[in-house]
């Protein structure tokens, strides 16, 4: 039987909207993929397709925190840039 625990928690963490959730969400997801990676390596016979769906997921979430990341720090639109007098 497969264990779709990280795949659950992988959902959670890329359907997630709230800004402030998001960081908790992806290091929750990245656990389950990393505990998901360990137990199929003390295992054979685990699919080659399981092996490539955690490595999508992996680069998904690090996509994810990287866009995360660039919203945090880019300014808000609507707010003027502070401007030193020469």
């Amino acid at each position: 039987m497969k264990n779709s625990l990280w795949q659950d928690k992988y959902t959670e963490a890329m359907l997630e909207l709230n800004p402030e959730a998001l960081p908790a969400r992806i290091a929750t997801a990245e656990n389950a993929i990393n505990q998901r990676i360990e137990e199929i390596n003390l295992r054979n016979g685990v699919s080659e397709e399981e092996h490539w769906a955690l490595g999508d997921a992996l680069r998904g979430l690090r996509v994810l925190a990287q866009a995360e990341c660039q919203v945090r720090r880019s300014p808000e639109p609507d707010k003027p840039q502070r401007q030193e007098a020469p």
